[in-house]
């Protein structure tokens, strides 16, 4: 397994966590008050968006030869502290 399949293999692993993140905060969302629905509601569609320019990157990386791959990584791994970010932010602001 070349460096570019190993490191597709670790993202893909790490996109299916995030959906599972996301939905479990969907689920959570859905007991909060009316006002605090709202608002984060409008957080997890922000928090999808990164999710879906995550996916996008990824999908370009997973067919990029290895010498290619290896620069897309830089892309993915924006992508990734982008989400991580949001997931973070909608965690906390559940919890507050």
């Amino acid at each position: 397994m070349g460096k570019n399949a190993e490191y597709v293999a670790t993202m893909e692993t790490q996109l299916k966590k995030w959906d599972a993140d996301v939905d479990a905060l969907t689920a959570k969302g859905e007991k909060a008050s009316a006002q605090a629905g709202a608002a984060y509601h409008a957080q997890i569609k922000a928090l999808r968006a990164s999710r879906e320019a995550a996916q996008k990157t990824f999908q370009e990386l997973r067919v990029a030869t290895d010498a290619a791959g290896a620069q897309m990584q830089v892309g993915m791994e924006a992508a990734w502290k982008t989400m991580q970010k949001a997931l973070e932010k909608v965690s906390s602001d559940l919890r507050s």
